[in-house]
């Protein structure tokens, strides 16, 4: 039959060749890449701002029990699995010495401190680890009220003002001028370096800035964490030899280590997030501080 002059007869249907479904495909992993990139950032990125907004708040904390207490807490125990009555208080303490462990396993006590265990985990669902000089927990070790700021009396052993272990510094009010505040801050609270040993706080050497205590966020590595299961994480990380000084299953170490730089060595990032605020600066927040008598 002869077609119809003046209309066009429909074009065969063609199909994708193989040249433009690889490139349809190699687009679409492009896009799914980016995508995918994008979100773990902003995962990460939320991670780390939920693990920097807890540490601000356990530091109030801390600070309200110190006001409260006029002692740092103990550490509770992170091998404890949340179900336990003793999960998130203090582990053993005395009046005299304060903490009586050698705080391995120390998470920072959430009960004691009016906070839930939700509150203490970083972003990344850990427990943080929590260490302290176990002087600063025993009864008003940090209340420096009779420290004269400008520490104008005599020097007298055995009184307000000596730098021996067995008295408190600021605990008498015998000569209630003559305690100059680095009298008290000498040789109390922790050492923390970098990871080149460089050291950041010294509680050794004036003007004696040891760090009040640590908090712990073993970030997205996880190393040495304990979870909500009282079950230590991953220590099978690439975690540099200094970071995993940093590591809750061990005991109160010589320093403690806060450096957000490639670990010696150049093979690893440092990624463990810190809160060490300076003796001085939580005694003083707390309204505990020197005063002029």
């Amino acid at each position: 039959m002869d077609a119809i002059p003046g209309r066009r007869l429909p074009r065969p249907l063609r199909g994708f060749t193989l040249v433009e479904i690889v490139v349809v495909l190699f687009i679409l992993g492009v896009v799914i890449s980016m995508a995918v990139a994008i979100t773990n950032a902003l995962t990460a990125s939320q991670r780390l701002s939920n693990t920097t907004t807890r540490l601000t708040a356990i530091d109030a904390a801390i600070v309200q029990f110190v006001m409260q207490q006029k002692r740092l807490p103990c550490p509770a125990d992170g091998t404890l699995d949340y179900t336990n009555s003793n999960a998130g208080i203090e582990t053993a303490r005395t009046s005299a010495a304060g903490c009586t462990t050698n705080e391995a396993g120390g998470v920072v006590p959430w009960r004691v401190l009016g906070l839930s265990e939700g509150d203490i985990t970083d972003g990344w669902n850990r427990r943080m680890t929590y260490r302290v000089q176990a002087a600063l927990a025993a009864d008003n070790a940090l209340d420096m009220s009779q420290c004269d700021p400008a520490g104008t009396g005599p020097l007298v052993a055995g009184v307000c003002n000596s730098t021996t272990a067995a008295v408190n510094p600021c605990s008498s009010t015998a000569l209630p001028n003559c305690t100059p505040p680095s009298f008290y801050l000498q040789n109390k609270g922790l050492t923390v370096k970098n990871v080149g040993g460089a050291v950041l706080m010294d509680p050794t050497t004036a003007p004696y800035t040891g760090a009040a205590y640590v908090v712990i966020s073993t970030g997205s590595s996880g190393g040495g964490a304990y979870t909500s299961a009282g079950a230590l994480s991953n220590t099978a990380t690439t975690d540099g030899n200094e970071e995993k000084k940093n590591y809750a299953n061990l005991a109160l170490a010589a320093y403690y280590v806060d450096d957000a730089i490639a670990d010696a060595g150049g093979a690893t990032h440092f990624d463990d997030i810190l809160s060490r605020p300076a003796l001085l600066t939580v005694i003083n927040k707390a309204a505990l501080g020197p005063r002029s008598h």
